[in-house]
């Protein structure tokens, strides 16, 4: 034996017959030395010395004699605490894997925070970004907390609506320029429809025996009214196709023949028949742009119609097409009028805003139009340039191919003939 060890042997119930070195009386055994002596299985306790020496561990060992248990031996060895002494050999180990549950609990949250807050939060500002290009139908679907999920559903509900008021302006300043068109419209099948009713009336006569008329007088007559109906039946029908419904997809398409047909359409009324215009470049056909042929038309539309009236019906109104840079086309529409001041710059493209008297404007073309062009990732600008005049200007992306000319023939609204002015 050392200073640190000692022995012991020990009969049912607790009865000391050896031991060494000699135990004093305070070092009693357990209750649990019975359930070894029972025939219980080996076991450590943890103990105060009796002496308040230190620290010590007790073993407790059945002693078998002829296949049965007769006694427990005990054996005593001295230590320090076992706290201590396993955080003094096993400090860096606990310091390390409790830096690695830190770090286990920071990734998880990471994982979780990025996953149900902030990738829905970027889906939701990628949407609004796209909105506010023009995209309206962009929708958001997400799978977060509920609170996200409620957000992305008013989003939705919020988009739809904004995109529906809007397609209802651009309806209803659609409808006032056809409003416009229609006013010229009157004024122009007038003077056919008076023509007819004369030739009508020398036809009605000669029938009736009180003239009598060459053949090849009455054919002419025949071929004038003719020619008038048909005049007529084209000034109409090309209305009536620029107000119906279309798909708004868009396509590729020549510019070029956006301004023919709004030539065609604005042709008869009264406000242009001493306007002149001139295109350029002034060829067969322009590089095409990415667009619907019915919306560009009403934008080309309301820019006419407000550079007429700047310049009183009198005047020339330059339309010219450039490429500025690689995939962008380029529209400028220019009058002759007395120009916008330049304190309203910033102020025309606003909803309702007009310098037009009352009654002679809603103040929604130039804010639709805008609108229109922006929706196919295009631009409409008043260039502050110009001293003389006014100078707007359209950006479109280029087309990807050039178009069929059937497959334009069947996508521009107005037919027949266009004239221009």
């Amino acid at each position: 034996r050392t200073n640190r060890v000692g022995f012991s042997v020990i009969l049912p119930g607790r009865v000391v017959v050896a031991s060494w070195p000699h135990r004093s009386d305070r070092d009693l055994d357990p209750p649990l030395v019975n359930s070894i002596v029972a025939g219980a299985p080996p076991v450590l306790q943890y103990r105060e010395a009796p002496e308040g020496s230190g620290k010590q561990i007790l073993a407790y060992a059945g002693i078998e004699h002829r296949g049965r248990i007769v006694g427990a031996a005990r054996a005593v060895l001295e230590a320090s605490a076992p706290v201590l002494t396993v955080l003094r050999r096993s400090g860096w180990l606990l310091l390390g894997l409790v830096c690695g549950d830190a770090l286990l609990v920071l990734a998880l949250g990471y994982f979780v925070l990025t996953q149900m807050v902030v990738r829905p939060l970027r889906l939701m500002e990628k949407a609004t970004a796209q909105v506010s290009a023009g995209d309206w139908d962009q929708r958001i679907v997400l799978s977060g907390p509920s609170e996200l999920r409620a957000l992305a559903q008013a989003f939705n509900t919020m988009t739809s609506s904004l995109a529906s008021q809007r397609e209802q302006l651009i309806r209803t300043e659609k409808l006032a320029s056809i409003g416009q068109l229609a006013a010229g419209v009157a004024h122009e099948i007038g003077n056919p429809l008076a023509a007819i009713l004369g030739y009508v009336d020398i036809l009605r006569a000669d029938a009736a025996g009180t003239g009598i008329l060459p053949e090849a007088e009455r054919r002419d007559a025949l071929d004038r009214v003719k020619t008038e109906i048909q005049r007529i039946n084209r000034i109409i029908r090309d209305l009536l196709e620029y107000s119906r419904p279309v798909q708004e997809e868009p396509s590729p398409i020549d510019p070029l023949r956006v301004v023919r047909s709004a030539q065609a359409l604005l042709a008869p009324h009264a406000q242009f028949r001493e306007i002149q215009f001139s295109l350029d470049p002034d060829q067969a056909s322009w590089p095409k742009v990415m667009a619907a042929p019915s919306r560009m038309t009403q934008v080309l539309i309301n820019l006419l119609l407000n550079a007429a009236d700047a310049m009183a019906g009198k005047g020339s109104i330059s339309i010219t097409c450039t490429t500025p840079t690689r995939g962008r086309v380029r529209l400028a529409v220019k009058d002759e009028g007395p120009g916008i001041a330049r304190e309203l710059h910033r102020k025309i493209f606003d909803p309702f805003f007009t310098t037009k008297p009352p009654g002679h404007g809603t103040g929604l073309g130039l804010s639709i139009s805008r609108s229109i062009v922006e929706s196919y990732g295009g631009t409409l600008d008043l260039d502050p340039a110009v001293e003389k005049g006014a100078c707007f200007v359209i950006e479109l992306p280029a087309g990807p191919h050039p178009v069929e000319p059937q497959e334009q023939d069947q996508a521009f609204a107005p037919a027949g003939r266009t004239r221009c002015i």
